[in-house]
């Protein structure tokens, strides 16, 4: 998906601190569109830091539906683990085998509740990146080794989002490159994907375009590798594309 908007929220780690979250829309209520970066869910949170799974389940459900066509949800590495357990959670089974869980980020009392709360047409609309004023967003970022290199960025945006398609579509038949952990964060991977890449260690700005994630969090707030940027300052900053130009802002 390719948007050109004049103002563009994106609101990094969710991480079920929904006071956050509603700190950040109030701030910032003249946006055309609201993207967030993934990690909806991480119950190793600190409690007075964190709403319940359910009542996250909740509040997503209904910022999504009063956003509606002006609200993007990506996918983070937590997300997916609960998107993988979904059909077994559905038939009230305990998931086995799953590829993508987060170790101990991870419980299955969680995804019986994110499998009840979230719709199926939430999922479906979910993403695991978008293109918006020239910038690519995703939750941890996009390798070079995963890039489509094609004649012009379109084609190459193109076919990573046919191949984004491929991975969520088949993510239960066996691990997908875009959804695996590297070796920095504890995987397989030789590098990490689109909902791993450790920001420290393993992303370098080598894309046609520049990107915007999260997923790796510090103290220090928002970072920048050439001409990328990190938000995740562990629900302390966010940003604002006004047209080409990212505002990184606190709150």
């Amino acid at each position: 998906m390719v948007l050109n908007v004049n103002r563009c929220l994106i609101i990094p780690d969710v991480h079920q601190n929904i006071a956050w979250v509603e700190r950040v829309l109030a701030q910032e209520t003249e946006c055309d569109l609201v993207v967030f970066l993934g990690d909806y869910f991480d119950t190793r949170m600190p409690l007075k830091m964190r709403t319940g799974v359910s009542a996250t389940c909740a509040y997503l459900m209904k910022t999504w539906q009063d956003l509606g066509r002006r609200s993007v949800f990506l996918l983070g590495n937590h997300d997916v683990q609960y998107l993988e357990a979904k059909p077994a959670c559905d038939q009230h089974r305990t998931p086995r085998n799953l590829c993508y869980k987060c170790g101990s980020a991870y419980t299955h009392a969680a995804a019986a509740k994110v499998a009840k709360g979230l719709s199926a047409e939430f999922w479906s609309n979910a993403r695991l990146f978008i293109s918006v004023n020239g910038w690519l967003l995703s939750h941890a970022g996009v390798a070079s080794a995963q890039w489509p290199k094609k004649i012009s960025a379109i084609d190459s945006l193109t076919a990573l989002d046919a191949e984004a398609t491929r991975a969520l579509t088949t993510m239960r038949k066996g691990p997908h490159p875009l959804l695996q952990a590297g070796t920095m964060r504890g995987g397989d991977a030789a590098m990490g994907g689109i909902t791993w890449q450790d920001w420290d260690e393993e992303f370098f700005d080598t894309l046609p375009c520049p990107q915007i994630v999260g997923h790796t969090a510090s103290d220090l707030g928002a970072r920048k590798n050439g001409r990328s940027w990190c938000l995740d300052g562990s629900q302390t900053c966010y940003g604002v594309l006004t047209g080409e130009n990212l505002a990184v802002k606190s709150c």
